[in-house]
C-alpha cells in the first residue's frame, strides 16, 4: 500500500513538472545571429558641430567641467559616542551663527542641525544641514559659520581620529 501511494505521488508530480515546463523551440539560435548579424551592420556618424542642440542634446563645450573632490577623510568619519573617542572641543566658541535680515523680517525662529565633519587635526573639512529647514538663509549662514571655526580633535586610543557630529543650532528672537 506505501508502495502504491508512493508511486501515485512520483507520477502526479512528473505531470505536473513536465505540464508547466516551457515549450524548447531549436531555432532561437538562429534568430540570435540574425541580431548579431544585424548589430555588425551599424555605422556610427561623427555630430554635426554647426548645428544648435535640439530638445534631449546636449551642448559640448570646450571647458572640462570641473568636479569637485571631497576630502577621503570625510567618508572614515564616524560618531566619536559610537566609536568611544573623546567629543571634540569647539576652539571657538563666541563664533556664533548671525539672523539674517531676511529671517529676521519674516520672524523665523527654531532649531536646525548641522552634521559637522571634523578632521583629526582639528579643522572642518563638511558641514551640510539635515533635517528640518528653517528658511530665510539661516541654514547658509550657520555652515557658512561653522566652516570658520576650529576643533581640537577626538582622541580614539591616544591617536586623533576624524569624527562626524551632530550639531543643534537654535534661532531665537530677543
Amino acid at each position: 500500500m506505501e508502495t502504491g501511494l508512493g508511486l501515485s505521488a512520483l507520477i502526479q508530480l512528473l505531470i505536473i513538472l513536465f505540464w508547466f515546463t516551457p515549450k524548447f523551440e531549436g531555432d532561437g539560435l538562429d534568430n540570435l545571429v540574425e541580431e548579431v548579424a544585424f548589430i555588425d551592420n551599424v555605422q556610427i556618424q561623427e555630430p554635426v558641430t554647426d548645428s544648435k542642440p535640439t530638445d534631449g542634446d546636449f551642448d559640448l563645450t570646450d571647458k572640462e567641467k570641473v568636479e569637485k573632490k571631497e576630502d577621503p577623510r570625510v567618508a572614515g568619519a564616524s560618531d566619536p559616542i559610537v566609536s568611544g573617542a573623546t567629543s571634540p572641543v569647539d576652539l571657538s566658541p563666541n563664533v556664533r551663527p548671525e539672523y539674517t535680515s531676511e529671517a529676521k523680517s519674516l520672524g523665523i525662529t527654531g532649531t536646525m542641525t548641522l552634521e559637522v565633519v571634523i578632521a583629526d587635526t582639528g579643522e572642518v573639512l563638511r558641514v551640510r544641514s539635515v533635517g528640518k529647514t528653517l528658511g530665510g538663509g539661516l541654514e547658509q549662514e550657520a555652515i557658512n559659520t561653522y566652516k570658520r571655526k576650529r576643533f581640537s580633535p577626538s582622541i580614539l586610543e591616544g591617536k586623533p581620529i576624524t569624527v562626524k557630529v551632530l550639531v543643534p543650532i537654535r534661532f531665537t528672537l530677543n
